[in-house]
């Protein structure tokens, strides 16, 4: 099944980002106690080799110093430590800035790449994952399945009880195509009624099973959920991909075998290479 948005932000860059800069904030902190800890070690360490009479009497430590040192040095800390927290303040108002707009464009990217009503991949997003995968198959001589899916009587369900419903079927229907798919498929919503569904590393015996699955689910759910008298089902078009042919020729020819299977009642046996 096709990972939950959820599930992809609970590990995506948002959190991993947070858990970076919580990370570093910690390291940070740990560093300033060090920091202090070594600079008062070094501050009587020089007191010691360079006064030593004003602090070390018959092995006993013992601070001798003049009041105005003593006060120019208090006056060099609180002015150190100023400098210090300044910096440090707009070190982190800079990290957060950073932060935000690294947040900012990753929440843009993510939203152009899911559509929203149907909770899967927007039309965007095709021709990216697509071309990869191609490359991937050709790369590792693996087969590549390709299946166009559009809805039957969709336009029935619209016109007679409203887009509301009709945006309701979409989103069912999108439901049970990823639940018909693994985890590195890909279900990409590509535009009104028609989804296209990217099965990596499938041959033509693994992609049928996965086009039955879909047929047999739809037809569960329309039996259990009709509308009205309005029957929804799926015309289906099924291609493998051919090396050498691009995204574009394989996304035609799952749709021109989608076609024809709306319009010949093949639905179940609509497979080819594409282009073939």
């Amino acid at each position: 099944m096709e990972n939950h948005p959820g599930l992809t932000e609970q590990l995506g860059p948002r959190n991993r980002l947070q858990m970076e800069l919580t990370k570093l904030e910690s390291q940070r902190h740990d560093l300033w106690v060090l920091i202090v800890f070594v600079a008062a070690v070094l501050v009587l360490g020089a007191l010691s080799f360079l006064t030593p009479e004003s602090i070390w009497r018959h092995n006993e430590l013992e601070l001798k110093m003049p009041p105005q040192f003593l006060f120019l040095i208090m006056m060099l800390v609180v002015v150190l430590t100023l400098y210090l927290v300044r910096r440090e303040s707009e070190m982190r108002r800079l990290r957060l800035i950073n932060l935000q707009q690294t947040l900012a464009a990753q929440t843009e990217q993510s939203t152009g790449m899911i559509d929203s009503l149907t909770n899967v991949f927007s039309r965007s997003f095709l021709r990216e994952v697509l071309e990869g995968e191609i490359a991937r198959a050709e790369r590792n001589k693996r087969p590549l399945g390709v299946i166009m899916c559009d809805l039957d009587n969709f336009k029935q369900v619209n016109d007679r009880y409203g887009h509301l419903m009709g945006d309701y079927v979409l989103a069912q229907m999108a439901g049970i195509l990823k639940s018909c798919v693994r985890g590195s498929d890909f279900v990409i919503r590509y535009g009104g009624d028609e989804f296209l569904v990217i099965l990596s590393d499938t041959d033509e015996p693994g992609a049928q099973i996965v086009k039955g699955r879909i047929e047999q689910k739809i037809a569960e759910w329309d039996r259990t959920n009709r509308i009205g008298d309005t029957p929804v089902s799926a015309s289906l078009g099924l291609v493998l991909h051919a090396s050498g042919q691009s995204a574009e020729q394989l996304v035609a020819a799952a749709d021109a075998r989608m076609y024809a299977s709306k319009h010949g009642g093949r639905r179940k046996s609509e497979v080819g290479a594409a282009g073939s």
